[in-house]
């Protein structure tokens, strides 16, 4: 697969176009850095709470979940080595605007939720999101920046299912293809392939 094509299967993932910025990533082969390598941008509170957003976006079930994939080290390696100033500068501010909107409800920082008024505010976040109108496009078509949680969501899953966790314990991996059988049932293989 080149890399038009990956853009182009993310997209489809995704259900929309995905972000210049994730595109880039993408065609670049961009992945998480090794463990134990510290933040580049992120605080250790920020990394934290993003670890806490990506997990709660894609938690661990009968597979791992967004932390042990990385995805909050994927992101931040974004922050410092694909997303250009204004998009970080914006991604920074969506997660601060994360604590702002848990003090404003709650009088406390999003990580002193209970997991159910977590899960209460990103949904209210996502509903948010939906009806906003679309942002209008700057001057030379770039487009003006985006909702924060739709985005996380986006970045999320590109982390997740291009990391080995996402694309050989969520999803089926075959190396090497063997023969094409396009009649299985669903419940013969039990998840997707990648």
């Amino acid at each position: 697969m080149n890399r038009r094509d990956a853009v182009k299967a993310i997209g489809v993932l995704l259900g929309a176009a995905v972000t210049p910025s994730v595109a880039r990533a993408v065609g670049a082969g961009y992945r998480a850095p090794a463990p134990g390598v510290p933040f580049k941008v992120l605080t250790p509170q920020q990394g934290e709470l993003l670890g806490t957003l990506t997990e709660l976006i894609i938690p661990a079930t009968n597979t791992p979940g967004a932390r042990a994939a990385r995805v909050d080290a994927f992101i931040d390696g974004l922050l410092a080595d694909v997303f250009r100033a204004e998009e970080r500068k914006h991604f920074l501010a969506g997660l601060a605007d994360v604590d702002e909107r848990a003090r404003a409800a709650h009088g406390t920082t999003f990580l002193e939720l209970t997991p159910e008024r977590q899960v209460a505010l990103l949904t209210a976040m996502q509903e948010e999101s939906r009806v906003a109108t679309p942002p209008p496009r700057r001057r030379r078509g770039r487009p003006m920046p985006r909702a924060f949680f739709p985005w996380l969501k986006e970045l999320t899953l590109v982390g997740y299912y291009t990391s080995e966790v996402g694309a050989s314990r969520e999803l089926r991996y075959v190396h090497i293809a063997g023969r094409y059988d396009g009649d299985i049932p669903y419940q013969r293989i039990g998840r997707a392939y990648s």
